[in-house]
């Protein structure tokens, strides 16, 4: 009798039944949410994949550890080691025990009292070693050259020899200023040096360059702040300050133009195997230790950014392009052209970090023993 209209009905309550109330609606939107949410830290965040590769060095924590390209060299008792990045022995030499030593991209210097010894960075053999007159504070190697500071630490004496430690120069013009850094510049035969003049009522930074045998080729003088960072690029100085980041040439003018304020941040860590550095600022009061680093302002050339870390970090270091910072029991990567970082969990606890070789393995301390970590 009322067959249509009971059909109609049914139709109507089937789709009724079939329709999702409200709830039901934000429950499910909620879900995928949720799940692109899961797969998107899947694919942008490394939190759950531990570092897995770790070598321990058979030597305790010393204050003489140096990491540089692939190699880490340490001073135990009275040898000199240096190993790989697996932590097999390149080579390890005789030293008395209370040398120093210092290694750079040139090679290795070792010192004791007045003598000078220049290692073979390949072979660990000495052709070189050879007093000098004064006692040594400190030296470094250039591409021909190698650097010495005779005592006092005030008003020091440079030596610059050659590399069979025969002497071409003698720098005494010092008078009143202390020493706070030299080097040589990469593929030429210049020497520079940093000192700093605290006599007066503003101390004074100068950066003089020289070519050894010819003297002074170019000064530049900083009385706008301290300056206590130096770096260089293939044709400019980089001089790094408490107020400016600020670049020269090779004879002391200033490139106006690209000098960066950086006052109220302090450069922690700068890749100075690169032609063009990067550099990790971090605010003062982050770095003094009042609190741990959470903010980074990296630049490289005329690329800048600030970046707030994912965690809090005890240490950062500087690689390539690249930002690691290490927390007791994480890691964070960030790469300086990536919006994301990602976190990994370290698989020991971190005390201390020494740096990243060539090949991306982190030097650290961990328990009073050291270890190398595989990075990715």
């Amino acid at each position: 009798m009322c067959v249509n209209g009971c059909e109609r009905l049914d139709v109507m309550n089937y789709k009724r039944q079939q329709t999702l109330g409200w709830p039901a609606i934000l429950a499910m939107t909620a879900a995928i949410t949720l799940i692109a949410y899961f797969v998107a830290m899947l694919f942008n965040s490394a939190s759950d994949t531990p570092l897995s590769s770790v070598v321990r060095l058979n030597t305790a924590v010393n204050r003489d550890v140096q990491v540089c390209g692939s190699r880490i060299y340490y001073q135990e008792g009275g040898s000199l080691h240096c190993v790989d990045t697996s932590g097999k022995y390149v080579w390890n030499i005789g030293v008395d025990a209370n040398s120093e030593f210092y290694v750079n991209e040139h090679g290795v210097t070792v010192w004791n009292n007045d003598r000078l010894s220049i290692i073979n960075d390949d072979s660990g053999d000495t052709p070189t070693s050879v007093p000098l007159k004064g006692d040594i504070l400190s030296a470094a190697l250039g591409d021909s050259y190698a650097a010495v500071i005779l005592g006092p630490e005030h008003e020091s004496t440079v030596v610059l020899t050659d590399l069979y430690g025969n002497v071409v120069d003698t720098l005494t013009d010092f008078a009143g200023l202390t020493v706070l850094d030299y080097g040589f510049f990469a593929g030429r035969d210049l020497f520079w040096i940093m000192t700093l003049d605290s006599s007066g009522s503003t101390p004074t930074c100068t950066i003089s360059t020289y070519k050894p045998g010819k003297r002074n080729t170019g000064t530049i003088e900083d009385m706008e702040q301290v300056i206590y960072q130096v770096m260089f690029r293939s044709s400019q100085i980089i001089a790094v300050g408490t107020n400016y980041l600020r670049m020269f040439d090779y004879h002391g003018a200033e490139i106006e133009d690209e000098r960066v304020t950086v006052y109220g941040w302090y450069l922690h860590s700068v890749d100075k195997s690169t032609d063009n550095p990067m550099m990790l600022f971090v605010p003062n009061k982050q770095v003094e230790g009042e609190t741990a680093i959470s903010d980074v302002r990296m630049i490289r050339g005329s690329t800048e950014k600030i970046v707030h870390l994912p965690i809090k970090c005890d240490r950062v270091e500087a690689k390539g392009d690249t930002l690691y910072g290490f927390s007791s029991d994480s890691l964070v990567v960030l790469p300086l052209g990536s919006v994301t970082s990602s976190l990994y969990k370290l698989p020991i606890s971190v005390d201390n970090v020494y740096g990243i070789t060539d090949d991306k393995t982190a030097v650290i301390t961990s328990g009073g023993l050291i270890y190398l970590i595989k990075l990715p």
